[in-house]
């Protein structure tokens, strides 16, 4: 990945999220976002080849992506752990 531009992408959905982790792409940083009074969404800020995206995106809503099962759920878990901090 060297050669490939790298954009920022931001997404709130947390098991595609998990999906980009556990395929080792780098978590930057999560912002906090005010839904209504009471409420805060989080997004997720990935650093993720720009080449790359549409593909990734179509492997996971598609069905056809695969990453390991325990990193998926240790992602998982990390994140909604990040949810909460």
């Amino acid at each position: 990945m060297q050669n490939k531009k790298m954009i920022l992408y931001r997404t709130s959905d947390i098991y595609f999220s998990s999906f980009l982790s556990a395929l080792d792409l780098d978590l930057v940083t999560t912002e906090k976002v005010k839904v209504n009074r009471d409420r805060k969404k989080v997004i997720f800020v990935f650093k993720v080849p720009e080449e790359d995206l549409g593909r990734l995106k179509t492997l996971f809503f598609g069905g056809s992506g695969t990453v390991k099962g325990l990193k998926y759920a240790n992602a998982l878990k990390t994140l909604k752990q990040m949810c909460f901090v």
